[in-house]
């Protein structure tokens, strides 16, 4: 368990499933958030646009960390920073005090907790990837990057000036 949670598909699989519950949350506060904040509707595309971005910024950021992308992890470590934990501490102390008799929308903590368990994995398993010297590469990333320079094409054959 520790060999796959300190790789590389451990860190991804864990910001996956971060992903997963970022998207969820998401979908609740689409869904019981959003109309008590605008009854009119008015943020319905804008607040759409910008979950597309954090969305699309966020698979981006997976799909560049599976090759290896050491900019592809610090960008999945800010999201799951940022989308999962940091929100999910900002609702608990800020937004929406239990201490304070708020309630949420229907499963609103267990939807709070979910984001902030697998946000911290998925943070812990990325700062253990990216403080290796180089992100583990996966075999066939490694072997295209370990092929040999090109050659240069023969005097004969360059362009003439």
């Amino acid at each position: 368990m520790k060999r796959w949670f300190t790789s590389l598909n451990g860190a991804i699989d864990l910001s996956v499933v971060a992903f997963l519950t970022f998207l969820g949350r998401a979908f609740m506060d689409w869904r019981y958030e959003y109309p008590h904040q605008d009854p009119s509707g008015s943020w319905d595309t804008p607040g759409a646009l910008i979950y597309m971005v954090l969305a699309g910024l966020w698979v981006w950021g997976m799909l560049a960390g599976a090759r290896g992308s050491r900019r592809g992890l610090i960008g999945l470590l800010i999201a799951v920073l940022v989308l999962d934990v940091a929100f999910a501490l900002a609702t608990y102390f800020f937004f929406c005090p239990p201490w304070t008799g708020c309630t949420g929308w229907p499963n609103a903590w267990p939807w709070n907790w979910a984001n902030l368990v697998t946000g911290a994995l998925a943070a812990v398993a990325l700062v253990l990837q990216l403080r290796q010297q180089t992100a583990a590469v996966p075999a066939r990333v490694a072997a295209g990057a370990a092929r040999a320079p090109r050659r240069q094409a023969p005097a004969s054959k360059r362009s003439r000036r």
